[in-house]
């Protein structure tokens, strides 16, 4: 019985920290992101593309000023359309988890308009990204642009 406990136990610290980055990721207590993109790529001074869209969403872009201000994403998956979101914060953390020569920026905000039909207005909006010397711009690993 003891030794079932201890595995147990042991089984349940990794899960509760990967639990615990989800939770910070979506926002607070009880809110959740309905729609999360796996992957987010471009330039800093232009374009992003933001692929692997949940519900139907697939594919989008919208400028990389967005991540710091005001922005509308584009939609070219199944259901298409836009979302603008608004972001309100970005910080930089003491501890970066991109790569030598990149900065690390972690963004909060919320949706502030919708036509795709599946991201509801106001919904929380989150993401941490990495951006190399040269201006490059992907999600930190192992993250998702949540909105």
């Amino acid at each position: 019985m003891r030794r079932a406990l201890l595995a147990v136990a042991a089984l349940s610290i990794p899960l509760a920290a990967t639990t615990a980055g989800l939770v910070s990721l979506a926002g607070p207590a009880g809110a959740s992101a309905p729609v999360s993109c796996t992957k987010v790529t471009g330039a800093a001074s232009g374009d992003l593309t933001f692929k692997g869209c949940g519900g139907g969403l697939g594919k989008g872009t919208g400028p990389a000023a967005a991540l710091a201000g005001t922005g509308t994403i584009t939609w070219k998956g199944k259901h298409s359309g836009t979302t603008t979101i608004t972001i309100t914060s970005v910080t930089n953390p003491s501890v970066s988890r991109c790569a030598t020569g990149s900065t690390e920026f972690d963004a909060t905000g919320s949706v502030t308009a919708d036509t795709s039909g599946k991201v509801a207005v106001g919904s929380p909006v989150a993401g941490d990204a990495c951006v190399s010397t040269a201006g490059a711009v992907s999600l930190v690993k192992h993250t998702v642009f949540a909105l």
